[in-house]
């Protein structure tokens, strides 16, 4: 079973484990929801998360509020389709106006200073682009100024994003609207593109054609991910990297997730396991790890997960000033 440590603690181990990280050489972060909630984000499974909160508004509509979420319930009927439109499109515009927390500005850190493999994340609010991430989206065109390659890509989303919609009939794609009032789309309107091409039929005599309903390009419970062997190849490229490398000096970090997701369980015991020189720590406000991560997950630390980045934070620039005051003993 993973050792389980307590941020509050000042043990010897608890030491050890932060110096081990702050020295660390190369870094893969996956993170959850739990890393956006102080930034203004809710969550899906706490008392007070989306789940929740859902279920409380609509439970004539959906039985529970992960229903929503999922693609074999919320698109039979228009009723339930229409408060999935109606509660993205609120999502949509919390996420528009958050900024990134601790979480985000640590993992940009890593970046800069070189440390960074990838960082994975569940999440769909963008708040990774905002702290100045590169992120791989495979709905931005290779001629946009935006667009970044996976293999440039320093942010994956494992999910998808709010940034933008899809029609689920013709697949084209536009921005979602981030306020109330914006000139762009927001979920549950007409694809432009389709209309376009039923009225261009109509003008020429012919019948008219059906027009999709746009909805975010996120991935839902029940359903197939459209970038699944996108995903799978940046997931084998980086869990070469792991292996290539023997060196104790590589960590991978669990941020602000319980892993009751399928595909995020995998991934990270595809990680963990790369290297048996590597190590693994998950931090949550709560127990996630029983024994089914022994030797998989080597910690678990409960505690604040920005409590956590802002203590590595102190250790690393102490370290660093260690370095240069004994550098200049030496000059």
């Amino acid at each position: 079973m993973p050792q389980t440590l307590r941020l509050c603690e000042r043990s010897s181990e608890m030491q050890k484990l932060v110096k081990r990280v702050a020295g660390a050489r190369r870094v893969v972060v996956v993170t959850g929801a739990g890393i956006s909630v102080n930034c203004g984000i809710p969550d899906f499974r706490s008392s007070t998360g989306l789940f929740q909160q859902i279920q409380a508004a609509h439970s004539k509509v959906v039985s529970k509020g992960r229903d929503l979420f999922d693609a074999s319930v919320v698109f039979r009927s228009e009723q339930a389709a229409n408060v999935f439109y109606e509660w993205m499109t609120h999502l949509r515009h919390q996420c528009a106006g958050a900024q990134p927390g601790v979480v985000h500005q640590f993992i940009r850190e890593l970046a800069d200073r070189g440390m960074l493999l990838r960082s994975y994340t569940q999440n769909i609010d963008g708040l990774e682009r905002k702290a100045g991430l590169a992120v791989w989206d495979p709905y931005r065109s290779k001629d946009s100024p935006q667009y970044v390659s996976w293999q440039q890509a320093q942010s994956v989303p494992l999910h998808g994003t709010m940034e933008h919609l899809y029609c689920q009939l013709c697949s084209s794609s536009f921005h979602f609207a981030e306020q109330p009032g914006d000139t762009a789309l927001s979920a549950g309107d007409v694809c432009v593109d389709c209309m376009q091409r039923s009225e261009t039929r109509e003008a020429l005599g012919r019948r008219s054609l059906p027009a999709g309903k746009l909805r975010p390009a996120v991935v839902l419970y029940q359903e197939p991910h459209p970038h699944s062997e996108d995903i799978a190849k940046i997931i084998s490229h980086d869990t070469r990297a792991l292996k290539s490398r023997r060196t104790s000096h590589d960590v991978i970090l669990v941020f602000g997730t319980t892993l009751k997701v399928p595909g995020c369980r995998q991934l990270v015991k595809q990680l963990a396991t790369a290297s048996s020189q590597s190590t693994t720590i998950l931090v949550n406000n709560e127990p996630v790890c029983g024994r089914v991560w022994d030797g998989i997950v080597d910690y678990q630390v409960i505690g604040c997960v920005d409590d956590w980045c802002s203590r590595i934070r102190r250790k690393r620039e102490q370290m660093r000033h260690s370095c240069c005051a004994a550098k200049g003993a030496f000059t």
